[in-house]
């Protein structure tokens, strides 16, 4: 069920408190996020508030609260005078805020309950791989669905934009982040709504540091920029954008400037690594906690990497390809190795069959892939497949020469997708 299609219709407000809650109460909702459902349930209770106020605890009851984010409870719905003057949805207020508490020490055991469970709302529907590709040469990525069932890269209508080299984001399954190298404006991102009719970028609130060649990464529905460039400037800054309440937010800064970085996200940590600073490529990794704000140095990779990509599969984080390079040479990389942190080790795997810089790197079905990547003269057309059961790459040619891949994500296809 397309929830956005329903609470539009001016039909909605008009309806009774069972239908509302036989609504939000649904698994197969498709949502973008649970703060909508907050929402419409305040709308449809102010639309005839005198009649309609003692309906709201019973409605509150289905609104899964816990799935907010904890700034969204904090500012919103803890403010919401609706909520402030009633005991009975203080205390679901109080039961969300608690959950945020104990998910962020992993060691309590959090208890199941409707209000925390995630909606299944997309059981059915096939999954892709988003890619921003580039077929001009000319640094502007349109967007293309890669399906590794028929191994065909296919260009879709009208979603273009001006940037290169994106970095992709994903959060709540709905919400597709775009950060680049955007040269007009270094601090610009685009968002694509993959449950809307329209399917197009559209811009979205800026970052607060102008940054070029830095890490993506989303840990807790958040975005994180790390590191890069800005003018002349390598930087040891992050900072973190919360999509629900839309605004970005600096953290404590890296203990090593650092530029053309990997980003993964382990256990609800967020790792950083490698790198490049003038004139050396980068081994050392760091790690950053949510809960404390700190970041802390952990067991180095074994070759320095500029631009690995990175890939999280089944618990162990891999360092794919990337570049060695110091004052002397520089040498583009297929070696791959894979760090597993209750060991705090890192550990040689098979090499890829090319050497790859800066390849977009997904999990899918229990395999990884790393898409394209730079060979040192060209980009890369290909895609290598890695499967950790038996430890072997498998190489296959992308559907077409005239595209390479820029930056992917694993998505749910829109059932409203165009494809050219």
């Amino acid at each position: 069920m397309i929830f956005r299609k329903v609470i539009e219709e001016e039909e909605f407000l008009s309806v009774s408190s069972e239908e509302v809650i036989n609504l939000i109460s649904r698994d197969d909702i498709n949502v973008p996020f649970e703060e909508k459902i907050f929402e419409c349930v305040i709308n449809w209770v102010r639309h005839e508030l005198d009649c309609r106020y003692d309906s709201l605890p019973k409605l509150m009851e289905h609104v899964r609260l816990s799935l907010a984010s904890q700034e969204y409870i904090s500012i919103k719905v803890v403010e919401e005078p609706l909520i402030k003057n009633n005991p009975k949805c203080k205390d679901f207020v109080i039961e969300a805020l608690n959950f945020h508490i104990r998910k962020k020490h992993r060691l309590i055991t959090i208890p199941q309950t409707i209000r925390n469970s995630p909606r299944q709302n997309h059981s059915n529907v096939h999954k892709f791989l988003l890619a921003m590709c580039d077929s001009s040469r000319m640094n502007q990525c349109y967007t293309s669905w890669y399906d590794p069932a028929t191994k065909l890269l296919n260009k879709t209508t009208e979603m273009s934009m001006s940037y290169g080299l994106c970095g992709l984001a994903l959060v709540k399954e709905h919400f597709v982040f775009a950060l680049g190298n955007n040269y007009n404006n270094s601090r610009s991102i685009e968002m694509l709504d993959l449950s809307s009719q329209s399917l197009q970028w559209k811009s979205t609130v800026n970052m607060l540091v102008d940054r070029n060649y830095f890490g993506v990464g989303v840990l807790n529905e958040c975005i994180y920029a790390v590191g890069g460039l800005s003018g002349v400037s390598i930087l040891n800054s992050a900072e973190i954008f919360d999509v629900s309440i839309q605004e970005w937010r600096l953290l404590s800064s890296l203990s090593t400037e650092r530029m053309d970085l990997g980003v993964g996200v382990l256990n609800n940590l967020l790792y950083v690594v490698g790198g490049y600073n003038y004139p050396f490529s980068l081994k050392s990794v760091e790690c950053y906690d949510p809960s404390l704000d700190t970041w802390t140095l952990v067991t180095q990779m074994s070759s320095s990497r500029r631009c690995p990509g990175i890939g999280v599969l089944d618990g162990v984080m891999y360092a794919i390809g990337g570049e060695f390079k110091d004052n002397t040479s520089s040498v583009i990389l297929k070696s791959v190795e894979a760090y597993t942190p209750i060991n705090n080790v890192w550990s040689p795997i098979a090499d890829m069959h090319l050497c790859r810089a800066d390849p977009s790197v997904v999990t899918f079905n229990g395999l990884l892939y790393v898409m394209g990547g730079f060979d040192g003269f060209n980009r890369l057309d290909s895609v290598e497949i890695y499967d950790p059961k038996i430890n072997t790459w498998t190489m296959e040619p992308l559907s077409t020469t005239e595209e390479v891949v820029y930056g992917a994500i694993v998505v749910y296809s829109p059932p409203h997708l165009r494809i050219d």
